[in-house]
C-alpha cells in the first residue's frame, strides 16, 4: 500500500514529514499470500541492480552462474536452509544489490570468482565449511549459531551456520541457523525492528564487515503471546477473518504475506514460539467452531513452521470475557460432561498442528469458579494434551487481588491461597507463564490491579521453576486506556523489560530460583504480552525478545540498556548514539515520573495518586466507575490504572489527597518540561535521520512530541480546575488555552503520522467492526484523541455520570456474553451508593453518534 507525503498541520513543526515519504519503489503490495503484506522501508535506489541467477535459470546452460569476470553477490545456501527463509534472503540482498546476485546452492562450488565478488554462506555448504568445520558447530549449543568472515576463492566471505532446536520433537526449520542468517543480514546494514516493515539499507556496506562471532540463547523459550483480544495489527487475520468478516476467504488468504512478515521479525530477533488469543462470538458461532476455520489456522501453522516457529493458541477453560474461545461452555455441573467437552474441544485445535497451548484460569481476571472444579479441569487439560497428543500447556497466572480459595493454602503461610496460584497444585506437566501488567517491573512500586507491587509474581515465578515449565510473561503494551491509544511513546517499557530479565537471570546465577529438591533450578524462558506495535512499541517489543536470548549480566544497568538499544538505532547512522542517549534520558525521566513519582528526584510520601502515569493516561468510563465503586461494601471492582485525582472531584474543596498546589502542580510541571526538552532535541536529529530509517524515527520523534503535549494538556486542565474559584475570568481563560492548544497540536500531529502506519490506518485507527468485544480498532482512541477529549470536558462540564462518553459494552468487556444482569447488577449498586451521578443506562450503552461512530468530539458544548 502506498501512501502519500504526511502534511502537519497548525503550529507542529514540519520536520516529520519526510518519514511519510516511502520510497514506493521498495514497498510490498500486500497483494497474494506470497507477498510481504507491509511496506519495507528502505530497498532499492537508482544504483541498485535487480537480477538473480539461481543455477537452473544461469545463461550458461545449467551451471552455476558464476563469472570470474565480473563482481558478483554469490549466495551459498546449504540444503539446511528453509526454502522460504532463502527467499526472503534473496529478496532482501536483490533489493539493494549494487552487482549482480547470483544463487548457489548445496552442491555447487566456488573455485573462481572476481576478486571484488562477494561469498555470502548460508548452512552446510563448501563455502560455510571453509570458515566453520562441522566439528565446531557441533559444539554450538541449542539453537546457537556462529557468523564468521573471511574469504573463500580469494573473495570476501561471510558465512553462518547453526544448531537446531534441542530437544526437537517437530523438526521444524533449523532455528539456530535462522538466526545466524537473520544476524548476517543485519550485519550488512537490514534491520528488523517493526514486526511489519523490515528495514533495507539504502545500499550494501563497501566492504564487508569483520565478524567471529558465536552466540546462543539463555533461555530456551522465547517468543510472544499476541494478545488478540484487542483489535489489533493481526487480530482479524488471526482468528481467520478477512477484512470482509468470516467470509472473507480471499481477504484472509491476501493477508498472510503479515503473517509472514511477522514471523520473519520473530527469526531476526531470535524468538521461537508464538501463540494468540482464539476467539469466539454468538455472532458468528457458526465459522468460529467451523472445519472451514481450522484449516485456516493450520494454514498460519504450516507458515510458522517453514520459519521453525513454534505456535500456540490461547484457549481459556472457562474465562468468558472478551469473546474468548472457550474449552469448557456447559453449565451442566457435572463435571465428567465438562471434561469430556475439555477433551474433545482440545482434539479439535490439535487437529491444526499447534505445537502447544495456552490458557487462562477463572471466569473473568476477577472472578473465579469452584477452586476444586478448577484443578480438576487445569489436570485434564495437561493429561490429555501429553497422552493424546504429546503437546504441553502453559496457563497464565493473572496479577489480579483479592480472590482466595477455600480448599487450597499457600505452602509457605498456611493460609487460603491466592486463587491465581491455584496451578501449584496442579498437574506437573502444566507450565505457568506468571504475568505481570504495564510498564512495572517487579521490584517498582505498582499501585495496580489493587497491588502496591509484582513482587509476589517474582516469589512465585522462584517457587515453581524446577517443578514445572515457568515461562515469564510481562507486557510490551497494555492498551486499554494506558498507553499506545493514548498514544504516549514510553521506552520505559523496554528499560523495564530488560531490567525484570536481568534480575531473573541475577537470582538464578545467585542460586536463588527453585525450591528443595528443585533448588538452584532456572526458569524457561520468556513469553512477551505484545498489544499493538505503532507509535514506537517495536522499541520494547525488540528489546524485550532480545533481553531472552541474553540479558546481558555481564554489563552494568547502564550499559546493558545502550546495549540493548543498538540494534534500535543502528539504521539512524552517524546520529544513532545521539538517539539512544535520549532514549535512556527519556526512559529514566519516565521512571522517575511516571512510576516512582519522584519530583527533583525526591519520592513521594505515598505512591498512590501521586504517579505521572495516573495523569497521562487515558480514562475512560469504566475506570472512573471502578475508581467510584472500589469502595462500596458489597462489591468488588478493583482499579486496573494507577488511582488519580479527577479533574471533576477536584472542583470539591474537601476533596481526598492530594493537595494540588503542593504535590501534583509540581510533579505534571516536570513532566511538562523533561518530556517537552527530550521531543526538541530528538526534533533536532530529524535532519541526520538516512531517508530509509524516517519512518522508525518518527515514531520515536512524534510518539515523543505526543507525550510532551499531552504533559502540557494535563498540567493545564488541572491549573484551570484550580483556579476555578480564586482566578478571575481573563487568567482561567488563558489557563485552558495552553490545554486547548496542545490538544489542538496534538490532533493535527496525531492525523499527519497516520501515513506513517505500516497498514491502513482505517484497519487499526477506525470505529469498526472487528472479531473483538470493542467497537473500535486499537488506534481509534489515538486518531480521534478520545481520552484527551473526555478530559478537556470533565475539566470544563464537570459531568457528574462516571459513564459519560461511553464506548465500552460493559457486558461484553467486563462480564462476557449472556452475563446483562450481572452486568447491571453491579453497575446499579454503585449508583445507588453514589447519590447524583445520574442514569445508569448510560453505562450500558455505547455512545455512538458521530458519522464515522463512536461518540461526536469535540462533544456537544464544550467548545461553543
Amino acid at each position: 500500500m502506498h501512501r502519500g507525503c504526511a502534511r502537519l498541520h497548525g503550529s507542529i513543526p514540519l520536520l516529520f514529514a519526510l518519514a511519510a515519504c516511502r520510497n514506493d519503489s521498495s514497498a510490498a503490495d500486500g497483494s497474494g499470500d506470497d507477498s510481504t503484506g507491509a511496506d519495507t522501508t528502505g530497498g532499492s535506489g537508482s544504483g541498485t541492480l535487480s537480477t538473480t541467477t539461481s543455477p537452473a535459470d544461469s545463461s550458461d546452460g545449467g551451471t552455476t552462474g558464476v563469472d570470474p569476470g565480473t563482481p558478483q553477490i554469490l549466495l551459498h545456501f546449504g540444503d539446511d536452509v528453509s526454502t522460504t527463509v532463502r527467499a526472503r534472503v534473496v529478496e532482501h540482498i536483490e533489493a539493494v544489490a549494487d552487482r549482480p546476485v547470483v544463487e548457489l546452492d548445496a552442491g555447487d562450488s566456488i573455485d573462481d570468482v572476481h576478486p571484488d565478488s562477494w561469498v555470502l554462506g548460508f548452512g552446510d555448504n563448501s563455502s560455510t565449511r571453509a570458515l566453520i568445520s562441522a566439528d565446531e558447530l557441533a559444539g554450538v549449543p541449542s539453537e546457537g549459531f556462529i557468523l564468521r568472515s573471511g574469504t573463500v576463492a580469494g573473495a570476501a566471505a561471510l558465512v553462518t551456520d547453526g544448531a537446531a532446536i534441542d530437544p526437537d520433537p517437530f523438526g521444524h526449520a533449523e532455528l539456530g541457523l535462522g538466526y545466524g542468517s537473520y544476524a548476517l543480514l543485519e550485519s550488512l546494514g537490514f534491520a528488523f525492528l517493526h514486526p511489519l516493515a523490515p528495514t533495507r539499507p539504502a545500499a550494501l556496506p563497501d566492504t564487508l564487515p569483520s565478524i567471529d562471532r558465536t552466540d546462543a540463547p539463555r533461555w530456551p523459550i522465547r517468543g510472544v503471546q499476541l494478545h488478540t483480544m484487542h483489535p489489533l495489527e493481526l487480530t482479524e487475520m488471526l482468528q481467520g477473518w478477512g477484512p470482509g468478516g468470516p467470509d472473507d476467504f480471499a481477504g484472509w488468504q491476501a493477508s498472510l504475506g503479515e503473517w509472514d512478515a511477522f514471523l520473519e521479525w520473530m527469526l531476526a530477533n531470535r524468538q521461537n514460539r508464538v501463540h494468540w488469543l482464539l476467539l469466539y462470538s454468538e455472532g458468528w458461532a457458526t465459522f468460529a467452531d467451523s472445519d472451514e476455520r481450522r484449516g485456516r489456522l493450520q494454514t498460519m501453522v504450516e507458515r510458522a513452521h517453514a520459519f521453525g516457529i513454534w505456535v500456540g493458541v490461547d484457549v481459556p477453560i472457562r474465562l468468558h470475557q472478551q469473546n474468548t474461545w472457550r474449552l469448557v461452555r456447559t453449565d451442566s455441573g457435572v463435571l465428567d460432561e465438562e471434561l469430556a467437552e475439555l477433551r474433545d474441544r482440545v482434539d479439535w485445535l490439535m487437529a491444526a498442528q499447534f505445537d502447544y497451548l495456552a490458557t487462562e484460569s477463572g471466569t473473568t481476571e476477577f472472578t473465579a469458579p469452584d477452586d476444586t472444579r478448577m484443578v480438576a479441569w487445569m489436570d485434564e487439560l495437561a493429561r490429555h494434551l501429553d497422552e493424546a497428543h504429546g503437546r504441553t500447556a502453559l496457563i497464565k497466572i493473572h496479577t489480579s487481588s483479592g480472590q482466595t480459595v477455600a480448599n487450597y493454602t499457600d505452602p509457605d503461610t498456611g493460609e487460603p491461597l491466592n486463587f491465581n496460584f491455584l496451578p501449584h497444585y496442579a498437574d506437573a506437566r502444566l507450565g505457568i507463564m506468571p504475568h505481570t501488567v504495564q510498564h512495572y517491573a517487579v521490584d517498582d512500586p505498582a499501585p495496580t490491579y489493587g497491588n502496591t507491587d509484582f513482587a509476589f509474581m517474582f516469589e512465585f515465578l522462584a517457587e515453581e521453576a524446577g517443578r514445572r515449565t515457568v515461562v515469564w510473561h510481562p507486557e510490551a503494551a497494555y492498551w486499554v486506556s494506558f498507553d499506545v491509544d493514548v498514544p504516549l511513546l514510553l521506552p520505559v517499557y523496554a528499560e523495564r523489560r530488560l531490567h525484570d530479565a536481568r534480575l531473573i537471570a541475577q537470582a538464578e546465577d545467585a542460586g536463588l530460583t527453585g525450591r528443595d529438591e528443585h533448588a538452584g533450578a532456572p526458569i524457561d524462558g520468556q513469553l512477551t504480552f505484545s498489544s499493538g506495535w505503532e507509535w514506537g512499541y517495536w522499541v520494547q517489543e525488540v528489546v524485550a525478545a532480545r533481553a531472552a536470548w541474553n540479558p546481558r549480566t555481564d554489563l552494568d544497568d547502564d550499559a546493558a540498556l545502550f546495549a540493548a538499544l543498538e540494534p534500535i538505532v543502528q539504521p539512524f547512522g552517524t546520529v544513532g548514539p545521539q538517539v539512544a542517549s535520549l532514549l535512556v534520558q527519556l526512559s529514566k525521566a519516565e521512571h522517575e515520573l511516571l512510576i516512582e513519582g519522584r519530583v527533583n528526584g525526591t519520592a513521594p510520601s505515598d505512591i498512590v495518586r501521586r504517579n505521572g502515569q495516573a495523569y497521562l493516561q487515558g480514562w475512560e468510563p469504566f475506570d472512573d466507575l471502578t475508581d467510584l465503586g472500589q469502595d462500596i461494601p458489597g462489591i468488588s471492582f478493583t482499579m486496573t490504572q494507577p488511582e488519580k485525582l479527577g479533574l471533576v472531584e477536584m472542583r470539591n474543596p474537601l476533596h481526598s489527597p492530594p493537595a494540588y498546589s503542593s504535590q501534583l502542580d509540581p510533579l505534571l510541571a516536570e513532566m511538562e518540561t523533561r518530556f517537552g526538552d527530550i521531543a526538541d532535541q530528538l526534533e533536532e536529529l530529524a535532519p541526520e535521520i538516512p531517508s530509509e530509517a524516517a519512518p522508525l524515527f518518527a515514531d520515536l520523534a512524534v510518539g515523543a512530541r505526543m507525550t510532551a503535549l499531552r504533559a502540557r494538556q494535563v498540567h493545564a486542565l488541572y491549573n484551570y480546575v484550580d483556579g476555578i474559584y480564586d482566578q478571575d475570568d481573563a487568567e482561567l481563560a488563558a489557563r485552558l488555552q495552553v490545554a486547548r492548544d496542545a490538544l489542538d497540536d496534538a490532533q493535527a500531529l496525531v492525523l499527519a503520522h497516520e501515513a506513517n502506519y505500516r497498514v491502513d490506518p482505517d484497519r487499526i485507527a477506525a470505529w469498526r467492526p472487528n472479531p473483538t468485544a470493542y467497537d473500535f480498532t486499537y488506534l481509534w482512541t489515538a486518531r480521534s484523541l478520545y481520552f484527551w477529549w473526555r478530559d478537556e470536558a470533565k475539566a470544563v462540564l464537570a459531568p457528574a455520570n462516571p459513564c459519560y462518553l461511553n464506548i465500552i459494552d460493559p457486558v461484553l468487556v467486563g462480564f462476557g456474553e449472556g452475563m446483562l444482569t450481572d452486568a447491571s447488577s453491579a453497575l446499579a449498586t454503585v449508583f445507588d451508593a453514589i447519590p447524583g451521578l445520574g442514569a445508569v443506562a448510560q453505562c450500558l450503552a455505547v455512545q455512538d453518534d458521530a458519522p464515522g461512530g463512536g461518540p461526536v468530539l469535540p462533544p456537544p458544548g464544550l467548545r461553543e
